[in-house]
């Protein structure tokens, strides 16, 4: 080996022990994913595989350092597939691929060992890769409708890459049973000018998506509430906000209903924190189921909950607070220590020629709900500017002011 490439190799050894512990890391200090893992790993792999590399004249045969080479190379082309299904929670492959890799390793050994031939046993490898590399790309691209930027270059470099794979394994198999020297050279050359950078600009893709998920993450958690799951205040005005704009951009309607539990401190002080949860978890699995895609429904303070309905008038709107409430009231929270019946009070309020903002909305059906609770609770309030409900069930409009 020529000290060009002995560098060339020993770099890459070094890289890929650095990433085996970036990944490593990632997978200890960001929630313990098990395709950080699993990728760690498979960068050990790739350090031992280049290790091997480096030294192969001290292994006792060169049947066995291409074995014990093929060996590694093929574990770090499994544990990157691996890692990526397990990434985009993939269904079409199974959980277990190993099985998938013994038959390629077979025929690498047959034609080591048993009956020898160049071209197949240095192309089973590659072309192995070539099919990972496109599956891989395939799930990233399946695993969401809106593809991150970061997972387009993942998925661009993984192209790329296969493409190379499937040059070289064609490079390789074109060398024959013995082996054609100036193809040998051809093929040599080939991987030196292209597998290493193809080998870092995918790992550093891969981390740079990673990135973007904890990004994600970090994000979905500044806007949702972590005991209901739902959205929480900042959450509800950053989508309230965009819905709102949009109403007024299009002159639909839009109604927002403003809903809390009744009485809830006392629940709190009698049965408990642990209870109070649990009432706050089962108000807002009621509240929110059925709801309509386009709906935002979220956690906006302690007890207090709020609804955004987009293209929903105010009768409409009545109608679900209505349906909410005579829900909530006959579906009693059952735990293990008592069944509790629960109520809650709403207010409803649509949007107006002139509202401003998001919040003029909030504040009067926030209105129609304090007024809901000081005539009783239990119990359904409009906003007083807009309509008020007769002793019939009829809505009637009444003068502003």
């Amino acid at each position: 080996m020529g000290s060009e490439y002995f560098y060339m190799i020993f770099s890459l050894v070094i890289v890929s022990a650095v990433l085996s512990v970036t990944f490593f890391m990632a997978w200890k200090n960001f929630g313990r994913e098990a395709h950080a893992l699993t990728w760690s790993v498979a960068f050990l792999a790739g350090m031992l595989q280049w290790l091997c590399v480096l030294n192969a004249g001290r292994f006792p045969s060169m049947e066995a350092y291409l074995l014990t080479e093929s060996a590694f190379s093929l574990s770090l082309v499994i544990l990157g597939l691996r890692g990526h299904c397990q990434r985009t929670d993939c269904t079409f492959l199974p959980r277990n691929l190993w099985p998938y890799v013994l038959p390629v390793y077979l025929v690498v050994a047959w034609h080591t060992v048993a009956d020898p031939h160049i071209g197949i046993r240095m192309a089973m490898v590659p072309a192995f890769a070539a099919v990972t590399l496109l599956l891989s790309a395939y799930m990233i691209l399946k695993h969401r409708e809106d593809t991150r930027p970061a997972e387009w270059a993942v998925v661009a470099a993984l192209v790329v890459f296969s493409i190379i794979e499937i040059v070289a394994a064609s490079l390789a198999f074109m060398q024959g049973a013995t082996g054609d020297a100036a193809i040998a050279a051809v093929h040599m050359h080939f991987n030196f000018l292209t597998l290493p950078a193809c080998y870092v600009a995918i790992s550093m893709l891969v981390i740079l998506m990673m990135a973007s998920d904890i990004s994600a993450k970090l994000k979905k958690m500044a806007v949702q509430d972590q005991l209901t799951g739902l959205l929480n205040r900042r959450g509800f005005e950053e989508n309230g906000s965009r819905a709102f704009a949009a109403a007024r951009r299009a002159g639909t309607p839009m109604s927002i209903i403003m809903t809390d539990i009744d009485r809830f401190k006392f629940i709190n002080d009698k049965y408990g924190h642990a209870v109070g949860d649990t009432a706050l978890i089962h108000f807002a699995q009621l509240v929110s189921e059925s709801r309509r895609a386009e709906d935002v429904v979220a956690r906006v303070g302690g007890e207090e909950f709020a609804v955004l309905l987009p293209g929903t008038g105010l009768r409409e709107a009545m109608a679900i607070a209505d349906q909410l409430c005579a829900k909530i009231g006959s579906t009693p929270l059952d735990t293990t220590a008592v069944g509790l019946p629960m109520t809650s009070s709403f207010g409803v309020a649509a949007i107006s020629e002139n509202d401003k903002s998001l919040n003029d909305i909030v504040l009067r059906a926030d209105r129609a709900l304090y007024r809901s609770k000081r005539a009783g609770r239990n119990q359904v309030d409009l906003e007083s500017s807009q309509l008020m409900r007769r002793e019939d069930g009829t809505l009637v409009p009444v003068a502003l002011g």
